[in-house]
């Protein structure tokens, strides 16, 4: 299966070799845990004038704290930790990679309340990022990289509840020269089918970045 899509030479064009990173801080997960708190709370609180301004100015204060540190995509460390929720990026719903091999990739989490959309619901758009990071990390599993999503279609069988355990699953399905078709699925802990989603990926030219 990796032979037939390994159309692509070591060295890249535009496209940063990019790999997870083993020696991370574990103040990291601290951070992001904190700013994934930070991102419930304010979307779930109602605090007065003066509290809004005394928060904000906590956060200008990291914010300070954090500028002037700025490196190249390939050297930055949150978004590539493998074992931490979200790879340890804060953008990404808290969720982990369980297994990964010949059959696909598992992963297993929860969504929280900066995810809801409506009545305690997950919101639509959260559970496309959910599966497009779970295809990006099935075709790196097969050592086909690097790839783009070409397309992400999801079907929305049942409410996604915040704040309870989930898991989704992805493999190939079929592989097509540079293309790796996906297909996927999430589910409740009851074992009930939520959403179902299908995608291609496409390993790039030498020339694209």
């Amino acid at each position: 299966m990796t032979d037939a899509a390994n159309t692509a030479p070591t060295t890249r064009g535009g496209f940063p070799e990019v790999r997870p990173v083993e020696d991370a801080p574990p103040e990291l997960g601290e951070f992001v845990a904190a700013l994934h708190r930070l991102q419930d709370l304010t979307v779930s609180t109602r605090p007065d004038s003066a509290l809004w301004a005394a928060a904000a100015e906590h956060v200008r204060d990291a914010c300070a704290l954090l500028d002037g540190h700025q490196v190249p995509e390939v050297e930055v460390v949150a978004g590539r930790v493998l074992s931490l929720p979200g790879l340890g990026h804060p953008l990404l719903p808290p969720w982990t990679m369980t297994s990964a091999g010949p059959d696909g990739v598992t992963m297993a989490g929860h969504f929280t309340q900066s995810h809801v959309g409506g009545n305690q619901a997950v919101h639509g758009g959260m559970i496309p990022l959910l599966y497009d990071w779970l295809f990006g990390m099935i075709v790196t599993s097969a050592e086909i990289r690097p790839t783009r999503t070409a397309y992400l279609h999801v079907d929305y069988r049942k409410i996604t509840p915040v704040e309870e355990p989930l898991t989704a699953h992805g493999h190939i399905s079929k592989i097509d020269g540079r293309k790796a078709f996906i297909t996927a699925t999430m589910t409740a802990a009851d074992g009930t089918v939520l959403t179902e989603a299908n995608g291609l990926m496409v390993r790039l030219l030498p020339h694209q970045p």
